[in-house]
């Protein structure tokens, strides 16, 4: 999926991996949009209890406030 996608695409977001549990998710990613850098590819598995992620497109140029 993600190698057939535009490079247009690929320059305005960024694929993430985030637990598939929507509570766990939305945590994932509050904590995720306070320090992306300090993220790497498998920092989803410590807010998985259920070991299942799903993608997400996540808007390189989104607002990080709160």
């Amino acid at each position: 999926m993600l190698k057939n996608s535009s490079n247009f695409t690929k320059t305005l977001y960024d694929f993430i991996i985030i637990p598939s549990i929507e509570e766990e998710g939305k945590k994932y990613l509050d904590d995720f949009r306070k320090s992306p850098s300090s993220f790497v590819d498998e920092s989803c598995k410590d807010y998985s209890s259920d070991s299942r992620f799903k993608l997400y497109l996540y808007c390189k140029n989104q607002n990080n406030a709160s």
